[in-house]
């Protein structure tokens, strides 16, 4: 029988420096119109594994932040960029003779480029990154690895009103957990990393204002 043992992880400077990177890119392309928006909705969050985890369903959790939404180049009004600042809950539950529940608390930072072929609709594409904040788990932050990475693919319409609405796929790219397998002898056989995020979110998002604001200028 193979037993495995968590390896702790803790908390890169990796975040941070992309973080104050990413910000600062967005404070110097400020200098153009832009759209201030709070946004809010749920998150259908699940963890992909490579090593089949049993009894393994979905988390209904929540997110919410604040977006800004610019357009740096005037001829080009259908592309824009969107920074948002966010708390994203995620995690997954599993179910023995009771049930588990794993809740990932995390600030994250999505950078979107949107296209709007029709004044209705837009779709998004971009990285988002992710800081885990806390978790539901008992030491839990000296197991999970605090930096996290993913794709995301989205769709929003009524992009044109002050309310609109929004979907978006966010597909993890850095393994969560790290753990060896060790023989029935005690000796160390495989070091994994394992266990990514997959959440699935709609949520609305009300500008604070319809017209686009100059910043700058």
């Amino acid at each position: 029988m193979k037993f495995p043992k968590i390896v702790s992880c803790k908390s890169p400077t990796l975040f941070f420096k992309l973080f104050a990177l990413c910000w600062l890119f967005f404070v110097f392309v400020l200098k153009t119109e832009a759209q201030i928006a709070v946004i809010g909705g749920v998150n259908f969050s699940n963890v992909r594994s490579d090593v089949s985890l049993e009894s393994k369903n979905g988390l209904t959790a929540y997110h919410f932040g604040v977006s800004v939404q610019y357009y740096p180049i005037k001829s080009l009004e259908k592309l824009s960029l969107t920074n948002e600042v966010i708390f994203s809950q995620k995690g997954y539950q599993q179910s023995f003779a009771e049930d588990y529940t794993f809740r990932f608390n995390y600030l994250a930072l999505p950078v979107l480029v949107n296209y709007t072929p029709h004044p209705f609709f837009s779709v998004q594409g971009g990285i988002e990154l992710s800081q885990l904040m806390s978790t539901s788990i008992k030491q839990g932050m000296k197991t999970y690895r605090h930096f996290d990475t993913g794709l995301v693919l989205g769709i929003s319409v009524f992009d044109n009103s002050r309310v609109s609405f929004y979907t978006r796929a966010t597909y993890g790219l850095r393994y969560m957990l790290d753990y060896v397998l060790i023989d029935e002898m005690g000796d160390f056989e495989e070091d994994i990393n394992d266990i990514y995020n997959v959440c699935f979110s709609a949520g609305i998002k009300i500008k604070l204002r319809n017209e686009k604001i100059a910043f700058g200028k």
